[in-house]
């Protein structure tokens, strides 16, 4: 059994008006605390707004629905999604305060609110200790679940971390067009939560790419119900680097899900003079079209990684700057770039650029 202790999980998929729609629901049997990381993108989805008003509190359940970005509709687009919050709440006998709501799909359509409402019951009665229904539930354009899951021994006993995500599409650094969803028992602070997240956060889902495109929906949740063991400081780091594992599986599944991709790329840039150049470099590489575009073709044109490297203002040395490559033959690409001007590194994850990304976007509605 991956679902930590105190979780219930459940989803469905239904049609409105000849649209495919999916709804998921995560559900606390007391109450969890919660720390998410949203989209910076300023005309972001209305459930955007409403969660990250809601996340202050504790949290009884999180819905999501799949179909609709509920995003840039109407002035009456917040009461909607309110609306459908304080309806569930009701059903579970807590307040409109303590629900979380995620959307992701087509941005600009009304969100079917009155549909959801009707179908809270079912979701409701589905719940269960498994995630799998879940994990289809909100999937938009991917091409399969993405669940990752640990388990760590510490002092006071097993703390379980399960970790579910969605994402294929607009996915670019700062997030993506991508929602997570990692659930753990442990029982710590809120405060060394948040510091964790935030790292972990940057390692994982801030430094992959799949089109350049940041989404207005991009949310990545942290739940803990608290029911398990009490981690202690000296475990912190054990915990984190769990939780790390976790995050990094979500963010390469989701490029490797890439709308029409073919390779997963790792880029690991070593020898920059700082951290913050060198994921500047890894950015700036991982998002350029030039580069994934030879990535599909087996082209190794390098150029395309100087023009990169050179828009962010790295200025190379030519007999000091390296790149090397397992293979562009290989379904996974590992790509190291030796910049020579430091000792600082940083790695991430992108695809490659293919004609189906093209078709696929083409005809999304």
């Amino acid at each position: 059994m991956n679902v930590p202790q105190g979780f219930l999980l459940s989803g469905i998929r239904f049609e409105v008006k000849g649209k495919n729609w999916g709804m998921g629901l995560i559900c606390c049997q007391d109450y969890a605390q919660a720390v998410g990381v949203f989209t910076t993108n300023v005309n972001c989805s209305y459930s955007v707004k409403v969660s990250k008003e809601h996340i202050k509190n504790k949290i009884k359940a999180v819905l999501v629905n799949s179909g609709n970005a509920n995003c840039f509709t109407h002035s009456q687009g917040v009461e909607d999604t309110k609306f459908v919050c304080r309806q569930l709440a009701e059903k579970l006998g807590c307040e409109e305060r303590n629900i979380l709501i995620l959307s992701t799909g087509v941005i600009r359509k009304r969100l079917s609110y009155k549909e959801m409402v009707k179908r809270l019951p079912l979701v409701i009665k589905s719940l269960e200790k498994e995630e799998m229904r879940f994990a289809n539930s909100i999937l938009t354009t991917d091409t399969f679940e993405k669940v990752s899951c640990r388990r760590l021994i510490v002092e006071g006993g097993e703390v379980r971390i399960l970790g579910i995500a969605k994402g294929a599409g607009m996915v670019s650094p700062d997030l993506a067009t991508m929602l997570a969803f990692v659930l753990t028992d442990v029982r710590i602070s809120k405060r060394w939560l948040k510091r964790i997240v935030a790292e972990v956060v940057e390692k994982s889902f801030n430094s992959i790419c799949v089109d350049g495109c940041m989404s207005t929906n991009d949310s990545v949740l942290f739940l803990t119900s608290g029911l398990s063991a009490a981690i202690k400081e000296q475990e912190i780091d054990k915990f984190k680097c769990a939780l790390e594992e976790v995050c990094k599986d979500l963010a390469k599944m989701i490029v490797k899900d890439g709308e029409g991709s073919t390779k997963l790329v790792q880029i690991r840039v070593k020898g920059a003079k700082d951290e913050k150049e060198a994921k500047a470099a890894v950015r700036s590489v991982s998002s350029s079209s030039l580069f994934r575009s030879a990535i599909y073709g087996g082209n190794p044109n390098w150029g395309r990684i100087i023009a990169a490297l050179g828009a962010v203002g790295i200025k190379l040395q030519e007999d000091k700057f390296r790149v090397r490559v397992n293979s562009l033959k290989k379904k996974e690409v590992d790509v190291v770039i030796e910049l020579g001007r430091g000792k600082s590194e940083w790695q991430g994850w992108c695809c490659d650029l293919t004609p189906e990304y093209v078709k696929i976007n083409a005809e999304y509605n």
